[in-house]
C-alpha cells in the first residue's frame, strides 16, 4: 500500500478526487443489488437459504440444519485453544468497557406539578438483540464486548450472536468474549444472509428486535435494506479515516492510524491531508515497513 498523491492546488484536483470517491460508490451500488436478492431468498427459504449461501461464501461443506448453531461442547473446545494471557486481556477489557457504559444507563424519574398531575419518564430494554461479529478479514473480540456490554447494562433479556466460520476457522477470542457476555446462542453464519436471518428469523436463527455490529459492504447494505422491519445501530462501513498532519507529526504514528483502518476490508478508504511533502514521503516509507509486520498485509496491499 502506497498513498496516491493528489495535489490540492492543481486545477483538476476535485475531478480526480471525485473519480476515486465514485469508484467505491459504484461498487457499493452493485453490491446492494446482490444483497436484495439474498434477503428475498432468506425470507422465502429460511434455513435452506442460509445453508446454501454459507456453503458458497464460507466454504463450510458439512453445514446443515443441525449444526448451524454452535453447541456448548463446540464452544468449550474452541475456548480451550485460547491462551490465558488473551483471556486475561479480554477480562480486563470487559471490566473497563462495562465501567464506562454503566454511566450511560438511563435514570427514570417522576414528579407532580402544582395541579397534582403526575408525570413520569421510564425506559425499558428491548427483548432480543442480534450481534454481528465479522469472522473473516477482521475478527475481533472487541466487536463482541463493545456491542454486548451496553445491551447487558440496558437490561436486554436475550443476546444472540452470529459470526462466519470461514473455511472452518473461528477466532477463539471471539467465542470466549461471547461466553463471558452470556450470549444465548451463537450461529455459524455471516454476510447479508446472516442479517436477513436476524431480521426475519429462520427455523433455527432467532428473529431479533435490533441488529448491531460491524461488517463488510454486504453486511452494511443488508442492514440498510432491513431497516424498518428491524432496528439497526447505524449504516457503517466500509471503514474509512482521514488524518490531518503537519511537519510536527510523527510519520510512524500517522502510518499506524491509516493501517488500523485499511486492514479491515478491501473497500476501506484512508486519506492523509498534509501540506508537508516530506511528511507524506516519510509516511509512505513507514507504511511500507509496517505492512510487512502485519498479519493482514494481503488485504492492505490490494488498495
Amino acid at each position: 500500500m502506497m498513498l496516491k498523491f493528489l495535489n490540492g492546488n492543481s486545477k483538476n484536483f476535485l475531478s480526480k478526487l471525485s473519480i476515486l470517491e465514485k469508484h467505491r460508490k459504484k461498487l457499493q451500488v452493485n453490491k446492494s443489488t446482490v444483497v436484495k436478492k439474498i434477503i428475498a431468498d432468506v425470507k422465502k427459504n429460511k434455513n435452506k437459504s442460509i445453508i446454501k449461501f454459507e456453503k458458497k461464501f464460507s466454504k463450510l461443506k458439512n453445514l446443515n440444519i443441525k449444526n448451524i448453531k454452535f453447541t456448548d461442547k463446540e464452544i468449550s473446545i474452541i475456548i480451550k485453544k485460547l491462551d490465558n494471557k488473551t483471556k486475561k486481556s479480554i477480562d480486563l477489557a470487559y471490566k473497563r468497557i462495562f465501567n464506562f457504559h454503566k454511566n450511560q444507563k438511563f435514570v427514570k424519574f417522576k414528579y407532580k406539578d402544582k395541579y397534582k398531575n403526575q408525570f413520569a419518564y421510564y425506559s425499558s430494554a428491548i427483548e432480543k438483540v442480534g450481534i454481528y461479529v465479522p469472522g473473516g478479514k477482521a475478527a475481533y473480540p472487541s466487536s463482541v464486548l463493545m456491542n454486548c456490554i451496553p445491551a447487558i447494562i440496558a437490561g436486554v433479556k436475550e443476546i444472540y450472536m452470529t459470526t462466519p466460520a470461514i473455511n472452518k476457522k473461528i477466532n477463539p477470542a471471539v467465542i470466549y468474549a461471547a461466553k463471558k457476555c452470556k450470549v444465548k446462542e451463537i450461529y455459524k453464519v455471516g454476510g447479508a444472509h446472516a442479517i436477513a436471518a436476524f431480521a426475519y428469523g429462520t427455523e433455527t436463527i432467532k428473529k431479533v428486535n435490533k441488529i448491531v455490529g460491524p461488517g463488510n459492504i454486504y453486511v452494511s447494505s443488508a442492514k440498510k435494506e432491513v431497516f424498518g422491519d428491524v432496528g439497526i445501530d447505524m449504516i457503517a462501513g466500509p471503514s474509512e479515516v482521514t488524518v490531518v498532519a503537519d511537519k510536527f507529526s510523527n510519520p510512524d504514528w500517522v502510518a499506524a492510524d491509516l493501517l488500523a483502518q485499511a486492514e479491515h476490508d478491501f473497500y476501506a478508504q484512508v486519506i492523509l491531508i498534509s501540506k508537508d511533502i516530506d511528511l507524506i514521503k516519510n509516511v509512505n516509507k513507514s507504511l511500507k515497513k509496517q505492512i510487512e509486520e502485519l498479519p493482514k498485509k494481503k488485504i492492505i496491499k490490494k488498495k
